[in-house]
């Protein structure tokens, strides 16, 4: 039975006429008797006595007056209830990608959420993680993604891929698919400040091996990075996700290292200082589904759930 029904039912009682109830609700009077006679029919009960001073609920009709009233107020209770929960989820929610995963989460990101939650503006900054870290520590945005094994401080971190870095080259390097880690130091290497931290792999991984490795430009900027050596300035280390589209034209060559994991964990964090709202923990949850289905789809080489 339509919610719309129990109204009318309602209002007719109140009013005691069909009449004055037509007229409140902006109906026809033949209208409304027909819409009373289908609750009739359907409950298969005669609701109300009528005379000529108006209607007057029968036992049954008592009955069905009293839980029509119930049953509406839950309809409103649940209609505001609804209406509770999308206004929570509004606001602004900034949040910070690393180019690499900014590669494999934004636009998917975005996607979805002007789908199902116009009303979330999201605000997104793309940058190295290392100035990501500094700018979600001092509040200034809502949701991070890192490349952190270990939450930083004052925040809490989950993490959603692990990947490898690998070696990077220009158009027709003859690198093959891998090489071993101690070719870096025959290479002319272009790679990030040592606050980065595919630097931080990097070092820590030459270090181990007792490898020095030829540096002739640092740059923190990603772009450069990757002009330069499709130009043939020299090599650099980055993840599949930052250059996935120059290697899939050509542009860039990719190899693996053969004896070393230079790998770093990719985290989804979120500051103490701010607090938690429905639209941040919906965009947190987002950014977590849409990471685990480009880890389903398996097209990132180097990329695997984290350990």
């Amino acid at each position: 039975m339509e919610t719309r029904r129990l109204e009318y039912f309602v209002r007719i009682v109140d009013a005691g006429s069909i009449s004055r109830a037509a007229q409140d609700l902006g109906l026809a009077q033949p209208a409304l008797s027909q819409q009373l006679a289908i609750i009739e029919q359907d409950v298969k009960a005669t609701l109300l006595h009528r005379s000529r001073q108006g209607v007057t609920p029968t036992a049954a009709g008592r009955q069905f007056y009293r839980q029509a009233r119930v049953i509406l107020r839950q309809v409103e209770e649940a209609r505001a209830l609804v209406r509770t929960a999308e206004e929570s989820l509004a606001g602004t929610v900034s949040v910070g990608f690393p180019n690499g995963a900014a590669a494999i989460l934004c636009l998917p990101l975005i996607e979805r959420l002007t789908s199902a939650h116009p009303q979330i503006d999201l605000q997104i900054v793309e940058g190295y993680s290392a100035n990501l870290t500094d700018m979600t520590g001092r509040g200034q945005l809502d949701i991070a993604v890192l490349y952190q094994e270990t939450a930083p401080p004052g925040m809490d971190a989950i993490s959603l891929w692990e990947e490898d870095l690998l070696l990077i080259g220009p158009p027709g390097a003859g690198l093959g698919d891998a090489v071993p880690l101690d070719t870096v130091a025959g290479l002319p290497m272009m790679v990030p400040g040592k606050a980065n931290s595919a630097r931080i792999v990097l070092d820590r991984a030459l270090a181990d091996r007792g490898v020095t490795a030829n540096l002739s430009v640092q740059a923190d900027s990603l772009v450069t990075l990757k002009k330069a050596v499709q130009r043939g300035m020299g090599y650099t280390i980055l993840s599949w996700p930052a250059v996935a589209e120059e290697a899939e034209a050509g542009l860039l060559t990719v190899a693996a290292f053969t004896d070393a994991k230079l790998k770093r964990t990719v985290a989804l964090c979120t500051p103490h200082a701010v607090p938690s709202t429905p639209a941040r923990d919906l965009v947190a949850e987002t950014i977590r589904a849409v990471a685990a289905a480009a880890l389903a789809e398996g097209r990132n080489p180097g990329m695997r759930p984290a350990s």
